[in-house]
């Protein structure tokens, strides 16, 4: 070795030193912010936003969170006679719009209501957030269920609308937070393709929705006989009017619930008027109810037709 690079090497010998103090200095602030970070921050707040995934959750060891307020109303007065219903959904006319548009899957009515619309469905849940039931962009949109859902299969359906400011869409639902209107409202008439059936109002709802719910009801689709009771549990301990009695018919799973979400206040705080309502039976070939006649057992489905119903054309 010469002199020269002797020399060069004894100038240059502290460069090996600094490099190594340079990196376990920065190995030393990477530990101090980590162990700040981990032991000083405050912990996440539970009412923190929930991300909505399609595929649900495991609902036998989902937790049951009580409400955060008290209900918004007090419980009504039951009516002193159930109210007789007669049936009015065409299903001749639920396939003409069918044939217009293949999204159509059904219908829902509620007597003495602007409601009275095609139910939609496809694979994309924000589709017809702005599009009309004819496929136009619309800034009402329609009414639709979830694409999870399925009407006559489904144990809860998961139906889905704007809380129009002119009344339309699902905007009346809310006057089911109203006791005295909603005793006199009971019921919501849904049909399939193939299907109609009559559903009697268990509860309306004002929690909140995706973001810091009170329980998930949006994912409580395909429900077994433990996860039902907890779910009409839960809908009863986060009530804002509770309409089924002191001692509602649950059947375990041999039922279905049909539930209406949409804005409470109009604006996107997440918070939901949502209305549940239980099945009394498949009225597809009868058009009248008598609670007397029925009473609260469930109707038993008819036998399937044998010849398709018949078909009306589009206009």
């Amino acid at each position: 070795m010469d002199q020269k690079t002797r020399r060069y090497r004894r100038r240059h010998a502290w460069m090996p030193v600094l490099a190594t103090f340079m990196l376990l200095g920065g190995i030393l602030c990477m530990l101090l912010l980590w162990m700040g970070l981990h032991y000083f921050m405050p912990a996440k707040s539970a009412g923190l936003a929930r991300v909505h995934t399609a595929a649900g959750l495991n609902r036998d060891e989902h937790i049951w969170i009580p409400p955060t307020e008290p209900p918004t109303e007090e419980e009504g007065e039951a009516a002193t006679e159930p109210l007789e219903y007669d049936m009015t959904i065409d299903l001749n006319n639920v396939i003409a719009h069918h044939n217009a548009n293949s999204d159509v899957v059904g219908w829902v009515r509620i007597s003495g209501t602007v409601i009275n619309y095609p139910i939609m469905q496809c694979d994309d849940n924000s589709f017809y957030v702005n599009h009309s039931w004819q496929g136009y962009l619309s800034s009402a949109g329609a009414i639709f269920a979830d694409w999870r859902c399925r009407i006559d299969a489904s144990d809860n359906t998961l139906i889905y609308g704007h809380n129009m400011g002119n009344g339309t869409m699902l905007h009346a639902i809310k006057n089911y937070k109203v006791a005295e209107w909603g005793w006199s409202h009971p019921y919501i008439e849904v049909a399939s393709l193939s299907h109609r059936y009559l559903y009697r109002v268990l509860s309306t709802n004002v929690i909140y929705g995706e973001r810091g719910a009170a329980f998930e009801y949006w994912n409580f689709i395909d429900l077994n006989r433990g996860s039902y009771r907890n779910f009409v549990s839960s809908i009863r301990s986060t009530s804002s009017v509770w309409y089924g009695g002191d001692d509602p018919q649950l059947r375990d799973g041999e039922n279905k619930i049909f539930t209406l979400q949409t804005c409470n206040s109009g604006r996107d705080d997440g918070i939901r008027c949502v209305v549940f309502a239980e099945c009394i039976g498949d009225f597809t070939n009868a058009s009248h109810y008598d609670p007397k006649t029925y009473g609260s057992a469930r109707i038993a489905a008819p036998e399937p037709p044998t010849e398709p119903p018949v078909v009306i054309p589009a206009e």
